[in-house]
Order: structure tokens, then sequence, then C-alpha cells
């Protein structure tokens, strides 16, 4: 893999980090809305809605920042070699 495709794809990946926050705590919203539905009091069905939006914004946001801080030693086992380690690679093989 190309050097500036793996930087291009950290970068992508850090700039989808508010976007996954903000997809997952619309899906707790609604996991959680559906949930409170079974309740009768509005301000239980708001707190539970609202347990379930941040529940599930702060897990995807955590879960995706860990990934992250370990995309650039994923991606460095696929990525070609600089062209100065490439040339001390070959003299060392000598």
């Amino acid at each position: 893999m190309p050097r500036w495709l793996a930087h291009l794809l950290v970068v992508l990946g850090w700039l989808l980090t508010p976007g996954w926050a903000w997809a997952a705590s619309h899906v707790g919203l609604w996991l959680g809305a559906m949930v409170a539905l079974r309740f009768t009091s509005p301000f239980v069905m708001l707190a539970i809605a609202g347990a379930g939006a941040l529940l599930f914004g702060f897990a995807v946001l955590w879960t995706w920042v860990r990934f992250m801080r370990h995309l650039p030693h994923l991606l460095s086992h696929h990525m070609a070699p600089r062209t100065t380690e490439e040339h001390a690679a070959i003299a060392a093989a000598d």
C-alpha cells in the first residue's frame, strides 16, 4: 500500500469520528425510545431515551478512537518501505 494512501486513510478515519458518534447516538436514542414506550411517565421516557443515546454514542466513540489509535500500526505492515529504508535493507542483505 502506498504511504500516501495509508496517511489518507488515517486522516479520513479521524474525520469520520464525529459522524460515527452522531450516528450511534441516534441509534441509541431510537432504541431507548422503543424501550421507553413501556413506561407512562414522560420524564422516565426521556431519561431512558437520553441514556440510550449517551451510552451508544460514548461506546462507539470509545471503540472508534481505540481503533484509530492502532490504525497506523496496522497500516504499517502493508505500507511500502521508504526509499531510504529500501536501500538500507538491500545493503544489509548483501
